[in-house]
């Protein structure tokens, strides 16, 4: 059944390789009424196949990413074994998420991934495994430094200190108890030290669940002093600059401004497209986030997670250029 769903190498991905389910196990998936209905349909035929239990629980379809879930949801996944989130906005930053994998749940947020997701070739066609080593270098490299600096061609040039932070591996793989993972996304990053950070940076990628993407020009964010002070498209108006002050206008939160997080994307079948999960993922692609940095490293409570992707990044740290193409340079 799974096979005539989806293909059966990547529904196995993501339950075999990424989230290692055992006959028995209970597994959480989350859905909202813009779930791809067919991805569900899939993992849930899967897991029964593997003698597993899904245990499909439904989530109020939410507009600002990082909203907490209801009560109803975090007792569902502490009552489980495994969850894998398919809501069509990320709640994955939530306290029902941080509080489910500090009991030992696994847990693998995967928010509006589509059917189109797990076509062969893809991001979820990938060996996550083989990756690890490269994800969790470039996070021991993050953690080793003091200063980074993020440019692009396209204009982006910014700088902070990270000076303290652990670096953070999202390697897909989600095995172990209180494992957190989120293919098809494999990055690399840290939550910057707040106040820390000043220059511009340039989305020509995409602002993640914040409408549909890719941008269609790109927007430049200023940041002084570890907050957002303004932003500019070369667009004209009403166009994807529109998609960022709009959201913060909606979470209407001083907090939201803080610079949360800056990560690279490391997945070699990713790509820019309309799927928020895989854009983020691109091997060579780099995100900042505003907003929520708990979950990241960081000390900013904020209400929302607001993440902004750009292309072609290089990444110094400590001066030295450290992340060029998405590959570590020793």
């Amino acid at each position: 059944m799974t096979a005539a769903l989806l293909p059966e190498a990547t529904v196995s991905r993501v339950l075999d390789t990424c989230l290692g389910v055992a006959a028995g196990e209970r597994v959480v998936l989350l859905r909202d009424a813009g779930t791809d209905a067919v991805v569900i349909a899939a993992l849930a035929a899967g897991l029964t196949e593997r003698r597993a239990i899904p245990v499909i629980v439904e989530v109020p379809t939410f507009v600002v990413p990082g909203t907490e879930p209801p009560a109803a949801v975090a007792e569902a996944l502490l009552a489980a074994d495994a969850g894998i989130e398919l809501t069509s906005a990320f709640i994955g930053s939530s306290r029902a998420r941080q509080e489910a994998t500090a009991a030992g749940r696994r847990y693998l947020a995967m928010p509006a991934v589509e059917a189109g997701t797990f076509r062969l070739g893809g991001p979820l066609d990938v060996d996550f495994d083989a990756l690890v080593g490269t994800t969790v270098a470039l996070a021991r490299a993050w953690e080793a430094a003091s200063e980074y600096r993020i440019t692009t061609p396209g204009g982006t040039d910014l700088r902070g200190s990270v000076h303290g932070r652990k670096g953070r591996a999202l390697t897909g793989v989600a095995r172990n108890p209180g494992d957190y993972m989120a293919p098809p996304d494999i990055e690399s990053g840290t939550a910057p030290v707040e106040g820390s950070s000043n220059g511009v940076v340039v989305i020509d990628g995409d602002f993640l669940f914040m409408g549909k993407g890719p941008v269609v020009a790109p927007v430049a964010l200023e940041i002084r002093d570890g907050l957002l002070i303004g932003l500019d498209s070369t667009a004209l108006s009403g166009t994807d600059a529109d998609r960022l002050t709009e959201m913060l206008g909606r979470v209407r939160d001083p907090r939201m401004t803080n610079l949360a997080e800056v990560a690279v994307g490391l997945n070699p079948n990713g790509s820019v497209c309309g799927v928020p999960m895989e854009t983020e993922s691109t091997k060579g692609s780099a995100h900042i986030a505003f907003g929520n940095s708990i979950a990241y490293g960081g000390t900013v409570a904020a209400p929302a997670h607001l993440d902004c992707v750009m292309r072609d990044a290089t990444v110094f740290l400590d001066g030295v250029p450290r992340i060029v193409a998405g590959e570590l340079v020793n």
